[in-house]
């Protein structure tokens, strides 16, 4: 069982409404929580979530664009003045320690006294990776399409007998590797840059309809939105609607069970 908090659901350029998109899993039965992604202000909002300094047990960065990462600085000083000491595992892909490295050392962040340990896990970019696993919970990860080495991801909550699962495609074009992946999953977080047509190494919202008719979620959230584009005419003329397809919004909540 997970709850979803979107802490930002915009594209790489943030709007009134719409922050850069990261957002928080928590996996309820362990009260333990990941933020996807490091956009701006994370601390006020992890607090806003009921998160404390040291509930938070990992970051998890999909790739080493500004957008996803810039809030990170932040977030490792404010977790140290907030009183973390137990140790802060971050996952990326391949190549991208090199830049989350020298987010912190710009600020001069490993040499703060006491300062936790933050340990940096490169994932590898193969089909399914497991990166960590925690009683119920199981993370893995995948690589995505986007131009720079980018990793989605999968929260498995696995519970007498049922598996629940919570698949992110992060920054993509469309990924045959989700066919797989997000066939039958509870729930689908993709990007949808663009509505009619795709921008950039990204999906357009065709792009998000195709791989939902050959893998059936449950429940489909798109994210990194462009403000103007008008998905909810598109989403009108598929027929599609809520709660089964979701337009998320900054600080909207999402429980999957």
């Amino acid at each position: 069982m997970f709850r979803i908090t979107f802490f930002g659901t915009g594209n790489g350029l943030s709007y009134p409404n719409r922050e850069n998109t990261f957002f928080l899993v928590q996996h309820l039965p362990n009260n333990s929580a990941y933020l996807v992604d490091c956009g701006g202000s994370p601390w006020v909002k992890l607090v806003k979530a009921g998160v404390g300094p040291e509930d938070l047990k990992a970051l998890l960065i999909t790739h080493g664009h500004a957008d996803h990462t810039y809030g990170l600085p932040a977030l490792i000083q404010s977790l140290w003045l907030a009183g973390r000491k137990s140790p802060l595992s971050i996952y990326c892909p391949t190549g991208a320690e090199k830049i989350i490295k020298g987010l912190l050392e710009l600020f001069d962040l490993p040499a703060k006294p006491n300062m936790y340990e933050i340990i940096i896990q490169e994932q590898p970019l193969e089909r399914e990776t497991l990166a960590l696993r925690d009683g119920g919970l199981q993370i893995t990860t995948f690589p995505a399409l986007h131009g720079i080495p980018t990793m989605g991801m999968v929260f498995y909550d696995k519970k007498d007998h049922k598996t629940v699962n919570v698949v992110y495609s992060a920054d993509t074009v469309y990924n045959p590797l989700l066919e797989t992946l997000a066939k039958d999953a509870s729930c689908l977080i993709h990007e949808c840059n663009g509505a009619d047509k795709a921008m950039g190494q990204h999906s357009s919202l065709h792009d998000v309809v195709r791989l939902m008719k050959k893998t059936v979620p449950e429940q489909v959230v798109l994210v990194h939105l462009t403000e103007g584009e008008n998905y909810e005419r598109l989403l009108q003329q598929y027929g599609l609607k809520q709660p089964e397809f979701v337009i998320a919004e900054d600080g909207m909540s999402l429980r999957i069970s």
